[in-house]
Parts: C-alpha cells; sequence; structure tokens
C-alpha cells in the first residue's frame, strides 16, 4: 500500500554535505577541552581574568588560567545558535542560522587593483567609500566590510574612518574591525547615531566585529577589552584564531583545529562570563603557511579542506560560522582567481557556511579587486541556483498541461510556461549564453571586461544608497572628530 502524499509539502531544499562524523568532531571538543583545561591560555587583563575566575575558572600564573570543562560546557549551552543582523534600515536581513549563506568582502588590504588603470597601487580611504559603493549596487553581496586599509589616514585611526565610509555608502550589514576598545566605543556611538538611538541599535544590531587572540593560546589586551565590550553592548562578534599549520598549530588538520577550537572556546567562555546570552560567531582556523614561500594562501585544496572543518565544527555545536570564499593568491583577476573563486563558493554554499567573508581578495589576502568581487557577484548567484532542489507539487508536475500538449506537441506559448520559465532557468545580462555572431556585434568582450565595464558604471554613476540626515552625519563627523583628537593627545603623551 502506498503512503497517500501530502500535495502541500513542496520546500524547495539544497543538499548537505558532511566533511567529518560526529565522533569526529565530538574528539576534536574533547582535545580542545584538554588543552584549556591542562595547557590553559594567557590572559593580558586582571578584569578578564576576575570574571573568569568568578566564572569557575582557576588562575594559576600571573597572567594564565585554566579552563574546567564544566565551565566551558556552560558556557557553550548560554551562548545562542542564532544571531539575526539587521541593516540600517532597521530591516533584519542576515539570519544567520541552519545552512543559510551570506556573502561580502573582507577587511583590510594594504594594496588595490585600480579599476580605471588595472595597476596595483596602496588603498586609500576613497577606496573604502567604493567598496561599499559596489557592495550596495550588488544584489547578491549580502554585506560590507572596509576590503581596504585607508592608507592616507593616520595609522591607527583607519578603524573609525572606515566605519564612517561604510555607513555612510551602503545601509547593507556591516563586518568591522579596530584598533583598541576606544575605537569600539566611537564605532559603536556612530551607529546608534545611525539607528535613531541606542535602544534602536541594540534591538536590531547591523554590525558584527571581527577580533583575533594570537595563536597559540595568547589573549592580547586590547582583544580582551574589544571582547567584553562587545559582549556588554549587544555587539554580535567572533573571536577567530588565524593560526598556521606547522606554524602557530601543529601541521595536522586535527592538532591544528584542536588548538584554534580551543581558542573559541575560551572566547565563549570569557562572552557568556560577561553577559549570559552574548552573541557569538564561531570563526577562524588553522590557515596554510607555505612550505616554500612562506605566504599564507586561501587557494590550495587545504584551504578549502580548513573551511569545510570550520563549518562542520561551527555546525556541531549548532553556532553559526565565520568563512571565506573567492579568494585567491592569483595576482589579478585571471583564469586562477575565476577557478578558485568557483570553486570556494560552490563549496562554501554547499556545507552551508553562513558568513562568508574575504570575497574579492587577491594576492593572498594582501590585494583587493573591486573587479574580482562584482566577478564574485555574477557567480554567487549561479552556484545558488545549481544548489537549489527543483520544487515538486501538482502545479510543478504540470500533468494537466502535459494531457493538453499531447503527443508530439510543445509547451513554448502555454500558460504554464510563461508563468513559470522565470523561476525554472536563470537569466543573466552578464554570462555569455547567445551565438557567436551575437558576441560579436556587441564588441567580442570576455568576462573581465564586462565586469571592468560595471564596476566603472556603478562608481561614475548616481549613488543608490539611502542617504543619513544631514544632522546625523554631522553627528557622526563630530564622534570621529573627537576620537581622532583623542588619538593624536595619547601618541603625543606616548
Amino acid at each position: 500500500m502506498t503512503a497517500k502524499l501530502n500535495d502541500d509539502f513542496y520546500l524547495k531544499i539544497k543538499p548537505s554535505f558532511t566533511f567529518l562524523t560526529d565522533e569526529q568532531c565530538l574528539r576534536i571538543h574533547e582535545a580542545s577541552l584538554e588543552i584549556l583545561e591542562s595547557v590553559g591560555a594567557e590572559f593580558n587583563s586582571p578584569e578578564a581574568m576576575g570574571l573568569l575566575e568568578d566564572a569557575g575558572c582557576r588562575v594559576v600564573g600571573p597572567n594564565r588560567v585554566t579552563f574546567p570543562s564544566w565551565v566551558v560546557e556552560a558556557a557553550v549551552a548560554s551562548t545562542p545558535k542564532r544571531v539575526i543582523m539587521g541593516n540600517r534600515k532597521g530591516e533584519r536581513v542576515m539570519k544567520l542560522q541552519f545552512d543559510n549563506n551570506y556573502y561580502g568582502p573582507g577587511s583590510e588590504t594594504p594594496f588595490t587593483l585600480d579599476v580605471r588603470t588595472g595597476q596595483r597601487r596602496p588603498a586609500v580611504l576613497a577606496d573604502v567609500e567604493n567598496a561599499a559603493k559596489v557592495v550596495e549596487a550588488l544584489p547578491d553581496i549580502d554585506f560590507c566590510m572596509s576590503f581596504a586599509l585607508a592608507g592616507d589616514v593616520p595609522k591607527r585611526h583607519e578603524d573609525i574612518h572606515h566605519m564612517r565610509a561604510m555607513l555612510l555608502n551602503t545601509v547593507k550589514p556591516l563586518l568591522f574591525t579596530s584598533w583598541d576598545c576606544d575605537g569600539n566605543k566611537a564605532i559603536y556611538d556612530i551607529c546608534c547615531l545611525a539607528a535613531g538611538g541606542e535602544e534602536a541599535f541594540r534591538a536590531n544590531p547591523f554590525i558584527l566585529q571581527y577580533v583575533e587572540p594570537i595563536t597559540p593560546l595568547v589573549n592580547p589586551r586590547e582583544s580582551l577589552d574589544k571582547l567584553m565590550f562587545c559582549a556588554r553592548n549587544g555587539i554580535p562578534m567572533m573571536y577567530a584564531p588565524a593560526g598556521t599549520l606547522g606554524g602557530t598549530t601543529p601541521v595536522t588538520f586535527a592538532g591544528g583545529f584542536a588548538v584554534t577550537n580551543a581558542e573559541n572556546l575560551m572566547g565563549i567562555t570569557l562572552m557568556q562570563a560577561v553577559r549570559k546570552g552574548a552573541h557569538f560567531v564561531y570563526g577562524g582556523g588553522p590557515g596554510l603557511l607555505h612550505p616554500r614561500h612562506g605566504t599564507f594562501n586561501y587557494g590550495p585544496p587545504e584551504g578549502f579542506t580548513t573551511r569545510m572543518i570550520r563549518r562542520q565544527l561551527a555546525k556541531w555545536y549548532g553556532f553559526p560560522d565565520f568563512n571565506a570564499a573567492a579568494c585567491s593568491d592569483a595576482k589579478r583577476v585571471d583564469q586562477q582567481a575565476a577557478f578558485e573563486a568557483g570553486i570556494g563558493l560552490f563549496v562554501t554554499t554547499l556545507i552551508g557556511a553562513n558568513v562568508v567573508h574575504d570575497v574579492g581578495y587577491l594576492d593572498s589576502g594582501l590585494t583587493s579587486s573591486l573587479d574580482f568581487l562584482a566577478l564574485a557577484g555574477e557567480m554567487i548567484p549561479l552556484v545558488r541556483r545549481a544548489l537549489t532542489s527543483p520544487e515538486v507539487s501538482t502545479e510543478h508536475l504540470a500533468m494537466e498541461v502535459i494531457k493538453a500538449v499531447g503527443i508530439g506537441g510543445n509547451y513554448l506559448a502555454n500558460k504554464h510556461t510563461v508563468r513559470h520559465f522565470r523561476e525554472e532557468i536563470q537569466l543573466s545580462d552578464f554570462w555569455e549564453r547567445g551565438t557567436h555572431d551575437a558576441w560579436e556585434r556587441a564588441g567580442s568582450k570576455n568576462s573581465f571586461d564586462k565586469i571592468n565595464e560595471k564596476v566603472r558604471a556603478i562608481l561614475d554613476g548616481p549613488r543608490q544608497v539611502e542617504e543619513l540626515p544631514a544632522k546625523v552625519v554631522e553627528d557622526i563627523d563630530r564622534v570621529v572628530a573627537d576620537l581622532d583628537a583623542k588619538r593624536h593627545r595619547d601618541n603625543r603623551s606616548s
């Protein structure tokens, strides 16, 4: 007897991919607990050490703390398993849970490829503004990071200027870094101004902070101050280790992730000691230190291995993850860059990575390219479409239509085809799908030519962002100026 199918259940799904078994994840977790319990970690903050001690950790030296496993397990249990990010208009646009994918650029590259000359040059603040404009214009890029290091801004003043440039040029969610807690406070203040007040911002945060420990197992004062500030002020954050296999972690993937997973867990434990329920995004892990060149590499197959392990561990804990794709070690937007971008986007979409940054990075993360970012923006909907299952329902099985058309007929002018072809067959003005003659008449342009034209048109065209009120911009500029003045005073006094 055949069970009757419920015709209302035809939700589209995406295939899932498992890279580690639950047993393997458990073994890495247990190894991380052993590291934290027996080795511990260095904490260069009396305040952080006091909070951890109050939570049940052991202070075993001037700067050393060890973590009983029950303290870590309790912190994991009290950490929310979903993070919702808004945009600065108050719309909840990024739901970091399940296998939802969101893509955006990375942060401070010291160099950029100029979109007009094609030459590599030092990055400046205008490049941060231009990146935000391009992010705003690309529908499949979901969030913004600075994408450049403002070399024309005084050293260690860049963070607040990056945030101002992004806030004024896109409404999309923002990922950010800061130099210190002064930078955090100023960034928090200008985001509250943009949101319409502190209460509105905290109800719908639209920023996510990236903070790093120093692998292996060292927590600098600045990182701890930023972590505690985020926990207290409702800013979601990641405490993302950036170790290297065979450099600052064991060369084996299992050993490398045992260390960096321990560093994620110590960040979670401190955040929950500051405020239970503080929002955390699982990130980081051991990267690839090239044994011949000494470079930090994105493109080798092992790079995709680390991304899959990172996602698998985050999923095992139930946390959203911070990952990477469409980043390449190529020096130009060339065939290597396009290949590594396509593979990376396919992998991260397939594994369900949540916050996927570094889109548009070249040269092992040293050079940004707006052309590469926009090219990835054209790849993302293709990958998403390829990994979305068809809808199987009475309407989509189309039995009545098939019977009506019968044998030897066609469906070209059928109302069912008109009704559904746009959802079933993805159309794009960018990818070449036409005839050779039509391609020649359009100028015989390759993909790299067309993407550069698109980026220039965005930068030369009218502003697409919803402007902040002039009074808000004035208030933001006052906060920026006050922090600049404070830092200048601090520099002179030191």
